[in-house]
């Protein structure tokens, strides 16, 4: 699952995107407005979270690929691509919540999505075993030259090379929204 994310630098993406679109932010929440890509490769900004005309209390922020063409309210959705330099997981031990965060080295990372006209959520897979296994789902993770078999809906939400994530403990700082910082990204013993 993915309920957090960062974006902070956008010069490693291969999209020109103009400075002023997004600020640094190290604690991008549900509700945000987020930059996601959608066809003809244009940048748009939109909600974090997907809903449907008849179920206007219905706040999701992920959806699951196995069951992306079977839900009704993904009906009429199309495909984006949202923009991070990398997510935060919870791992739970008793009754504390440990922050993770997974990334990749120098580069942009794309997460595959859905968009209505009232929002977008993050498309999530089963998780592939990494070095540190924080929680069983993931986002659908993109390279670049993934995005035009996604956009176009013919993508099997394979992402294997997401084993080469960076996966390391962040400062719980985190886990409060109103926290945005270069704290929440650094690592922590």
């Amino acid at each position: 699952m993915c309920g957090r994310y960062a974006l902070y630098d956008t010069s490693k993406s291969e999209f020109k995107i103009p400075h002023n679109v997004v600020g640094k932010n190290y604690n991008v929440t549900p509700s945000a407005m987020v930059l996601v890509v959608v066809e003809n490769n244009e940048c748009k900004l939109i909600p974090w979270t997907f809903k449907a005309p008849w179920a206007e209390k219905l706040n999701i922020i992920n959806a699951r690929s196995e069951t992306l063409d079977s839900k009704i309210i993904f009906k009429n959705s199309k495909r984006c691509i949202f923009i991070a330099n990398g997510y935060f997981e919870w791992l739970r031990q008793d009754k504390a919540k440990i922050p993770y965060y997974h990334t990749f080295k120098d580069q942009m990372m794309y997460f595959g999505g859905i968009f209505n006209d009232r929002g977008a959520c993050i498309v999530t897979r089963k998780s592939y075993p990494m070095d540190v296994n924080v929680h069983h789902r993931q986002p659908v993770i993109l390279r670049y030259d993934d995005f035009t078999r996604w956009l176009a809906s013919e993508h099997d939400y394979n992402c294997e090379y997401s084993r080469n994530m960076e996966i390391f403990k962040v400062s719980s700082h985190v886990n409060s929204p109103k926290n945005n910082a270069l704290e929440n990204i650094k690592r922590v013993q």
